[in-house]
């Protein structure tokens, strides 16, 4: 085995993993059979502190090296800095991006096949929709932080089926968080992902039209949630709160949401949660006819329709679950450098660690961690879902970039 880094280590600080490669005398006056030796467990450890005052170390890996610097320094600040620069290959947290790749893409493939299905005017079945939904849920429960960074993932050209599934998984991650039960998040997660199914009788090139809409044009537009009630109404296996959603998403509790101008009593929990979720999903989003908000637009577009267009106490629980900067999401420095954030502080949202991987002229480097502990022009002024700055999310997961929310 090759080895990172050959290091002195007083024998008080040996632990169970390390291989001994010298000691602090000649082998022969050891009691050691062997010269190199990994140390098995604790009995390995006393062993070598009865005979040696120090002994040299090879570390495996560079975070195996600062795991037993973090150990074993006495500077907080130091300690503090190693902490954050471990902080996304910390195996402590589940986060196998494998299965959840494999999760997006069959549940895509299944709706795009049930939209293109729609689209031609044949008939089809949710059954396959619900069992990938309820699949879906399984890998929330194991692999939250996966799931989650998934739903960021989208091309310049993301089409519908794209934002239908980054929809669901928000919504059945949000919904987790809120306390509803295993079998409530899959009927959300069903609702959430074929939500937009009316848009399949509406004209792609409005849909996708660059600019303002003109009255015809939206008047068309806002059509498609009754269209998805007409196309789905009929079919079984759906709940009635499935069946709401895809009819009531654009309501509003002021009244002045489409197709029908329903108030608060009339839209239920579920579909102000998903619907609240959509315009988060959508405003964030690259589209192909705009680009996407900044987070804090978008959260402060939301604040203005506080307890007028959204209830207010779900819309601040959001706010305070996804964050200002949610793991994933692509950061500009007030400098102009530009990178991932890669894990969040509980206690201190507002100063994520993040891996840098362009300069402050946009230019690519050598990716680095930094944080406001290790770098003192760290300062955050904008966060975004997707794929800014031509930084592709995907490429660095590929590479095995772990990211802990």
């Amino acid at each position: 085995m090759d080895y990172f880094k050959r290091v002195k280590v007083w024998s008080e600080d040996l632990a169970p993993g390390m291989f001994v490669a010298e000691l602090d005398r000649p082998w022969e006056e050891s009691n050691f059979l062997l010269q190199g030796f990994k140390l098995e467990g604790p009995h390995d450890v006393e062993a070598v502190q009865r005979q040696c005052r120090y002994v040299y170390v090879d570390f495996e890996s560079e975070a195996q090296f600062k795991r037993f610097k973090l150990q074993t320094s006495k500077s907080s600040t130091y300690k503090k800095h190693l902490e954050e620069s471990l902080a996304f290959n910390n195996q402590s947290f589940n986060f196998d991006i494998k299965p959840a790749l494999t999760r997006r893409k069959q549940t895509k493939s299944i709706l795009k096949s049930v939209f293109d299905k729609i689209a031609l005017g044949q008939d089809f079945d949710v059954t396959t929709a619900h069992d990938s939904v309820k699949e879906n849920v399984k890998e929330i429960l194991q692999n939250e932080s996966a799931m989650l960074v998934l739903a960021m993932l989208s091309e310049s050209n993301a089409d519908i089926a794209d934002h239908c599934f980054a929809v669901s998984i928000l919504s059945i991650c949000f919904a987790k968080q809120l306390g509803y039960s295993q079998v409530e998040l899959e009927d959300i997660g069903l609702a959430a992902l074929l939500h937009d199914i009316g848009h399949m009788r509406v004209d792609n090139k409005v849909l996708n039209k660059y600019g303002r809409l003109n009255a015809d044009e939206r008047k068309l537009v806002e059509e498609h949630p009754k269209y998805g009630f007409d196309i789905i109404s009929s079919k079984p296996g759906l709940t009635k709160s499935c069946i709401d959603v895809i009819y009531s998403h654009h309501e509003r509790i002021d009244g002045s949401g489409y197709p029908r101008g329903l108030k608060t009593t009339s839209i239920t929990p579920i579909t102000q949660l998903i619907s609240l979720v959509d315009v988060y999903e959508s405003k964030t989003r690259q589209q192909s006819y705009r680009k996407g908000s900044p987070i804090v637009r978008v959260y402060k577009m939301l604040l203005e329709g506080k307890n007028t267009i959204y209830d207010g106490k779900l819309l601040m629980q959001f706010i305070q679950w996804r964050g200002i900067y949610p793991p994933g999401s692509i950061v500009e420095l007030e400098d102009g450098r530009v990178g991932i954030v890669i894990a969040i502080d509980r206690k201190n949202k507002l100063q994520p660690v993040v891996l840098q991987i362009l300069d402050q002229y946009k230019q690519k480097v050598k990716e680095q961690i930094i944080s406001a502990a290790n770098d003192s022009d760290f300062k955050i002024i904008n966060a975004f879902e997707n794929n800014a700055f031509g930084i592709y999310l995907h490429d660095y997961l590929e590479k095995g970039l772990k990211i802990r929310s």
